[in-house]
């Protein structure tokens, strides 16, 4: 491999990590020459895929308008003055466009970092750690360090061999402040590692050094990390300049960074609901056992467990740490630049293996060889198949399930913990948003259909049971808890007062603090059961029994935190990922843990801070303040940063923890053709919509076929017609158009590849210019112009939809990139401007759940849910409201033929799943008992059965018997009441008991619980035609024993099904088969209403033998200005 290929992927890398664009061309015009390889593929991944968080580097200029200047000179004699940044005294700060705002896991007020807990309001907690170590705990460290130095020799080139010690160190500082006493010192050295003690400066155990010390240091580091390598001459001469500048040596800074960063680098990759490692490294044969765990092979507390302790009662950031990397390298760019030094510090430290990342609610438990062997998928977060899997999944059960999503305004009515998996959870956006990225007893994907294998319903029982009695025993312990803060601080620290004469609660900011406030408590009540555990809640504990390889349960409590503990409190509200899931909030009351009284200590700030807080649910609340639902608080003015869109209109949710290969950087494109998400009708309602930049390309949809054409060379694919194939070829470079083919003619909309680069992580508007700059339409192909495309803000947007003339319209985000393989796009609109388009009805079909009287409606990659309320009269159930986005709801409105019936159908047969279930009312497609249930087990896959059909008869008795069942079907459907054989009997004659049980079913009719025969309310179209049916509009039946145990069938289940190419897997199963045909039949057919798909764009479907098997395709044609008669439908009626 070529050493110019290897210095551009390090260029690459290096852009991409400190936030700089990469420049790509010369890179990949490189990779061209020969095979990429995979390092080729993470490189222009990494490229093209911006790290989570955006960090300014703290060696640069401070911008004026974050300077804090003093007001007064008070204010400067008191510090309260920053001009400057620098990487010994600061921590890493956002970039102005960190989509995240200020927020990140190190700034104070995310309330992210156990370091920094206390930060947003006064001294951050780092200060207190790093003076406790002063004493005993420094003493037996140095003991330690002695001790274990021949297990440590193999690793000595990661692990330096310190000879000075950090109690050296410590005098030498001691006797600096000689003339203070050791309270005075410490009162000094805490107003110094306040002011001015930088992240890096504590893993690097500075703290004994003098501020220039620590700066030269840093300087130091940065001219090592530009030498060549570790055994050059230059790096040699630093690292002796080191002891001599700095006062401190190299392996003394490298063994403090082994101690402090292993134990942070650990946190920020172990799942967000998992407090720990709580598992000691077993291997005794590893050198480094002694560094990385905070536990010891005999559970006790290792060699650097000090520097463990603030991450073990906190739950992780949960993502990988390659991001962790990226910040330092942005934040620290001199240092951590892709050196040999950077890779030593960052790199030479692989984490693995449970007693690093696994954290464990029930620490005895997998602690044991079977748990660790049976059972670690169960108990442990140390997933042996992805621990991605494990952030993923925390997700829900560190954060959905407890409603951190909600605002704290939105809290009533959501009741308290949700259980795993929860119905409801499909109702909303973020609901569906965190399906998409993890499982909750559900397969890990709809399209893949497979289950995740941890997917089991042990894990799901047992923390189903471990949240339901956390939550009920943190409500116990915050109420403890309140009583001592409202004795010392007053009843209003907590709740709010009210006016005598009204009883109202009506200051909105102090109602705001108030609650900030008891979610304050909320924290340092989880944190307290962390630490100190819990007796005053009996609760069921899983037990590893090793002669059944199963888990029994039996009653127990909370205990504290260690590898011993039979259950350990999850931290709910203390976690490293509160950045993304708090919302920010004023609060006055402080907490800190004091290790001497083993209690928490509260305080009272003068004024309101702001501090990210994780949303406490309403049983919470209520145990502290129960009268807080009449109490207004501020409303919500953001989602969590993990709802916040990025610029491809996706949550970071999605991006941050579920990078798809189809989102890496490869020219490669799949046959699906993405298209606009939303249909709108009204310009009105364009002011409605959210969630866009504001910026618009706005183009007249052309009309024809549209095709993604490839040009590599003198090669197109697909094949196009004579005239345009040579214009094509003509053409300068490789590239890959977005067209619409029409009377041979081709008109381009979209430019995905230019010159062999692929283009679509570009913004929309750069794409365009590309194609407006760089290629020029022929007689047979048109790029757009300024005729046929312009581009506008908000205010201008309709001026330019009226500068056209009417019809269809493209109207996309001009910041909006090119979803590869994707069906629908969040940020791009299908405008129609005229009254055949407007009539028409588009797609994409919304997914159908029922609530009760309520319908939701789910459009795909739409946040907003429409909701449609229903009613009931002596004529049946209809429709009494739509609410909603308008837009939205128009679009629903016009799809009601399409999403009715199945929406009847659940209502009907899904109401008893419903019951069986105990949802609660909640029924929908994945309840189980209806159409498609999730199942939390392996699911087998099932032996196709055969539609049940009546017994073989000759051609002259079933016409007997179906004029019977008709006249049956007629006479119930007529007296519209159930009725005895008997009576059955007197009306039809020849008809026996033995008739309708045989053959009943076939024609929709049904025996009641009491013995009467009815008909299936679903009465399919080609069993009954008459009036009523269609006035009511009957949606298609279930069969009892349907092709695939519950699909839908009759003459509606092309509407009902979904749409799309079908294979024909058994012909007898089909519900459009004649099984008549061929035979003369003189009796008048009775005439049978169709209702037909109204669409512009659908030709009949043609059936193609590929490899033995039919299948049917449904192949679009020219519009035509009629469209087939239609039955008269009641539009709001549901059956």
């Amino acid at each position: 491999m070529s050493s110019e290929l290897v210095r551009q992927r390090t260029d690459i890398l290096l852009s991409s990590l400190t936030g700089q664009e990469p420049d790509l061309e010369p890179y990949l015009s490189k990779l061209d020459e020969g095979e990429a390889t995979s390092l080729d593929s993470a490189t222009v991944a990494v490229a093209m895929n911006p790290p989570p968080y955006s960090m300014r580097d703290l060696d640069r200029p401070m911008a004026p308008s974050r300077m804090v200047l003093p007001t007064d000179m008070a204010a400067y004699l008191a510090g309260h003055t920053k001009v400057s940044t620098s990487y010994s005294g600061d921590w890493p700060e956002a970039e102005v466009d960190n989509r995240f705002g200020k927020h990140h896991p190190f700034d104070p007020e995310s309330n992210s970092c156990p370091l920094l807990h206390g930060a947003a309001h006064g001294e951050p907690h780092y200060v207190d750690h790093v003076l406790r170590f002063i004493g005993e705990p420094m003493l037996a460290h140095r003991d330690s360090e002695r001790r274990i130095r021949e297990d440590l020799r193999p690793v000595f080139a990661m692990y330096g061999d310190p000879v000075d010690s950090m109690f050296d160190h410590y005098n030498v500082d001691r006797a600096r402040y000689d003339q203070l006493t050791d309270e005075g010192y410490m009162q000094a050295k805490r107003e110094e590692l306040s002011q001015d003690y930088g992240l890096l400066s504590y893993l690097f155990g500075l703290e004994y050094q003098t501020a220039d010390q620590r700066e030269i240091i840093m300087g130091l580091l940065s001219e090592m990390a530009a030498t060549s390598d570790e055994d050059s001459p230059e790096a040699k001469t630093l690292k002796n300049k080191m002891q001599e500048k700095g006062g401190m040596t190299y392996d003394r800074l490298l063994r403090n960074w082994r101690d402090r960063a292993t134990p942070l680098k650990a946190w920020w990759s172990r799942p967000a609901d998992k407090s720990g490692p709580t598992q000691p490294n077993m291997d005794m044969e590893s050198p480094d056992r002694h560094h990385n765990s905070p536990w010891s092979m005999d559970g006790q507390q290792n060699h650097n467990y000090h520097w463990w302790e603030p991450f073990q009662y906190w739950g992780g950031v949960g993502r990988d740490v390659s991001s962790m990397k990226s910040l330092f390298m942005q934040s620290y760019s001199k240092i951590f630049n892709g050196s040999w030094l950077s890779s030593v510090l960052m790199d030479a430290l692989a984490l693995m293996g449970p007693h690093m990342i696994a954290g464990s609610h029930f620490p005895a438990a997998a602690n044991t060889p079977a748990g660790q062997q049976i059972h670690s998928m169960v108990l442990s977060s140390d997933s042996q198949v992805n621990l991605d899997f494990e952030r993923k999944r925390a997700n829900w059960s560190g954060g959905a399930s407890h409603h951190h999503h909600l605002h704290p305004s939105e809290i009533e009515g959501q009741g308290s913990v949700m259980r795993i998996p929860h119905t409801a959870y499909n109702f909303s956006p973020f609901g569906r948003a965190m399906l998409s990225v993890g499982e909750h007893g559900a397969a890990l994907a709809p399209f893949i259909g497979m289950e995740h294998p941890n997917s089991n319903p042990q894990f799901h029982d047992l923390h189903n049971q471990l949240h339901t009695f956390s939550s009920n025993a943190l409500s116990l312990e915050a109420k403890r808890l309140a009583n001592d803060v409202m004795r010392q601080f007053g009843v209003e620290s907590l709740r709010s007062k009210t006016e005598p004469q009204s009883k109202q609660f009506v200051d909105t900011e102090s109602n705001t603090v108030a609650r900030g406030n008891i979610q304050q408590l909320l924290a340092a009540a989880n944190y307290r059961m962390m630490r100190l555990g819990d007796t005053a809640m009996l609760t069921e504990m899983p037990l590893p029994d090793t002669s059944s390889e199963k888990l029994i349960s039996a009653p127990g409590y909370f205990q504290a935190l260690s590898p011993s503990a039979t259950a350990v409190i999850p931290p709910i509200f203390i976690s490293g990922n509160t950045d993304a899931w708090g919302h920010l909030m004023p609060a006055t009351l402080t907490w800190k843990f004091n290790p001497d009284t083993n209690e928490i200590e509260f305080g009272m700030a003068e004024q309101p801070f702001n501090i990210m807080q994780r949303t406490a649910h309403e049983e919470h609340i209520r145990a502290v303040d129960p009268a807080f639902n009449i109490k207004a608080i501020r409303t919500k003015d953001r989602e969590i940063n993990l709802l916040e869109r990025d610029g491809r209109g996706f949550p970071a949710l999605l991006t941050d923890l579920h990078k798809a290969d189809d989102y890496k950087l490869t020219g490669v494109f799949g046959k699906v053709l993405i298209e606009p998400a939303h249909i709108v009708k009204d310009l009105d309602d364009l002011e409605t919509m959210k969630g866009f930049s504001g910026d618009w390309v706005v183009q007249k949809k052309p009309e024809g076929d549209r095709k993604l054409i490839k040009k590599e060379g003198k090669r197109l694919e697909p094949s196009m017609p004579k005239d345009i194939a040579k214009d094509l070829k003509a053409m300068k470079g490789d590239f890959t158009i977005d067209a619409y083919l029409h009377d041979d003619k081709l008109q381009v909309i979209d430019l995905l590849v230019h010159k062999g680069t692929d283009l679509s992580f570009e913004p929309l508007e750069d794409r365009i210019n590309v194609l407006k700059t760089l290629y020029n339409s022929t007689e047979n192909i048109h790029f757009p112009a300024p005729s046929n495309c312009v581009y506008a803000d908000h205010e201008g947007l309709v001026k330019a939809i009226a500068s056209f003339d009417k019809g269809e319209f493209l109207v996309r985000d001009s910041a909006s990139t090119f979803i590869k393989d994707k069906e629908l796009h969040p940020k791009w609109i299908l405008f129609a401007n005229d009254d055949i388009s407007k009539s028409m009805i588009y797609p994409p079909l919304p997914e159908v759940s029922v609530s009760d009287n309520q319908i939701y409606l789910e459009y795909p990659e739409i946040v907003s849910v429409v909701k449609v309320s229903i009613a009931k009269d002596d004529n049946g159930m209809y429709i009494e409201s739509y609410d909603g986005l308008p837009y939205l709801v128009k679009q629903a409105q016009s799809q009601e033929d399409f999403w009715i019936p199945p929406a009847a159908f659940i209502l009907k047969e899904g109401g008893a799943a419903a019951g069986a279930a105990g949802t609660g009312g909640t029924v929908m497609s994945t309840t189980a008992g209806t159409v498609n249930p999730v199942h939390s087990v392996s699911r087998k896959k099932r032996k196709r059965k055969k539609l049940k059909k009546a017994p073989a008869v000759n051609d002259e008795e079933s016409d007997d018997i179906e004029n019977m069942m008709r006249h049956v079907v007629t006479f119930i459907e007529k007296s519209n009441k159930p009725h005895s054989t008997e009576k059955l009997q007197e009306a039809v004659k020849g008809l026996t008991h033995s008739h309708l049980l045989k053959f009943g079913a076939e024609y929709g009719i049904e025996q009641t619980e009491n013995g009467l025969w009815t008909l299936n309310e679903a009465i399919d179209d080609d069993i009954v035609d008459s009036p009523a049916a269609i006035e009511k509009f009957k949606y298609p039946r279930m069969n009892a024993a349907s092709a695939d145990g519950g699909a839908w069938s009759g003459m509606q289940a092309d509407i009902t099904a979904p749409m799309g190419p079908t294979e024909i897997m058994e012909e007898e199963n089909t519900t459009f088969g004649d099984p008549k045909e061929g035979r003369d039949d003189d009796r008048e057919k009775e005439e049978i209403a169709q209702l037909d798909v109204m669409s512009e764009d659908v030709e009949k479907p043609e059936i193609e033998i590929v490899d033995g098997e039919a299948i049917m395709r449904i192949p679009k044609k020219e519009k035509k200005s009629q469209t087939a008669p239609q039955p008269t439908v009641r539009n709001d009626s549901i059956g």
